[in-house]
């Protein structure tokens, strides 16, 4: 009997480690399986980590009077509205100011950004551009396509952080679409070393804005900055130069004599010269009351222009019915003042702007309208709903330089312009 029972204990025993032996090997091969999927998931979540997808909307609503200068709904521009054979005393217009998606995909050394706007007016782009940084001394970098163009503060600050609706006029005249195509060095000094805040940035640009290039002559545009951080306080300081030209598509070249416009007969296709100096500061100090932040900028330089308008031109090569063919010295600037609010997401907003598109003449010399001087206070307000939503109300008070020899600028004109602004970021 003890024996039958050591033997069946026997024969169960060595079922069981069977049957364990049996179970091991599907359970090693379910964990290897599982293991198998985590890996492969692994690498594509790592893939999909290089590329970052952001971007923003803004809706915006703009009460201005008649000639103040929309930048939504049908009437965009200068605005002048006719009702009952009347002007009215104020309009209002309703849209997408902008409507940014950015795709940035960044792997060891390289990245490459393109950038698209989309708007009830229509789709269009921004960005679209690659950079390479050198591994070594992480101190240079290589940029090229279309980007910002390397001038100033205000450029390169984006339109989804700017605490007012646009970029000052004196920047929207001189570098319209805010890029360039083109290519630039970027030379930033080492981290932990004497010189570190300070970074220079120059290339060379087809100078006539987004659009293709249509010239062989290239544009130099370049910024050096420093910049320093303290625990509650910061700074910077930068300068700015923009060396080019244009073509003068006729024979006939204007320039101021004695305040008057003179015609010189000159070579058909004359390159015009085409210069701007900049200087830039930001100061920000962090006290009991919130965060100040201070940010001023004044440029002048020389303007190749149309006789009716001083902005630059999208282009190099320009129709002979209507030349840029008048030199004009400049200057302007802007003035931002920011105050938060006490422990409030709240911030006080002030800027001042000015443009003189020609100062070498003022008042009654002033007998063409792109011409005459402008400047501009504007006060408003931001509330920070959260991180993502942001609303923003300005109001600008507009005024122009005052002449009896142009109708209708013997006093300031009605172009006043109110903007609410709402903005999701994401």
């Amino acid at each position: 009997m003890r024996k039958r029972t050591l033997f069946l204990a026997a024969a169960l025993s060595t079922l069981g480690l069977t049957a364990n032996a049996q179970m091991e090997e599907p359970i090693k091969d379910t964990l290897t399986l599982l293991q198998e999927q985590i890996d492969g998931n692994s690498g594509r979540i790592k893939k999909l980590e290089k590329l970052k997808v952001s971007g923003y909307f803004q809706a915006q609503a703009e009460y201005g009077q008649p000639g103040a200068s929309a930048k939504t709904g049908a009437n965009s521009g200068k605005y002048n509205e006719v009702i009952d054979g009347k002007d009215s005393e104020y309009f209002l217009r309703y849209g997408i100011r902008r409507g940014r998606i950015k795709f940035q995909y960044s792997e060891k050394i390289a990245k490459a950004v393109f950038q698209l706007d989309i708007t009830d007016k229509g789709l269009g782009f921004k960005d679209a551009y690659m950079q390479i940084d050198e591994p070594f001394l992480n101190v240079f970098s290589l940029k090229a396509g279309i980007f910002d163009r390397p001038f100033g503060d205000e450029i390169s600050y984006s339109s989804s952080s700017r605490e007012t609706p646009e970029r000052s006029l004196i920047f929207q005249k001189l570098f319209p679409d805010e890029r360039d195509l083109g290519a630039s060095l970027i030379i930033a000094a080492p981290k932990n070393t004497t010189l570190e805040g300070l970074k220079l940035e120059g290339g060379l640009f087809s100078g006539n804005g987004i659009r293709v290039d249509d010239n062989s002559k290239l544009d130099f545009i370049g910024h050096l900055k420093y910049d320093k951080t303290y625990s509650n306080m910061s700074f910077g300081l930068g300068t700015s130069l923009y060396s080019g030209t244009t073509n003068n598509a006729d024979s006939n070249l204007y320039t101021m004599q004695n305040g008057v416009w003179t015609r010189e007969i000159v070579d058909k296709n004359l390159t015009n010269k085409r210069q701007y100096i900049g200087f830039d500061g930001q100061f920000t100090i962090e006290t009991p009351m919130g965060l100040t932040n201070i940010r001023a900028e004044y440029l002048f330089g020389e303007q190749p222009s149309v006789s009716g308008d001083f902005s630059s031109a999208k282009a190099n090569t320009y129709d002979a019915t209507k030349p840029f063919s008048y030199i004009r010295n400049f200057s302007g600037g802007h003035v931002y003042f920011l105050q938060d609010i006490y422990r409030t997401p709240l911030t006080f907003v002030f800027k001042y702007t000015y443009l003189d598109p020609n100062t070498e003449v003022a008042d009654n010399e002033v007998k063409n309208k792109a011409d005459v001087a402008m400047s501009t206070i504007g006060l408003g307000g931001l509330w920070r709903i959260n991180s993502s939503l942001r609303l923003m109300a300005f109001y600008e008070i507009n005024s122009n330089e005052k002449t009896t020899a142009i109708a209708g600028y013997d006093k300031d004109l009605k172009d006043d312009m109110f903007t609410l602004r709402l903005q999701y970021k994401f």
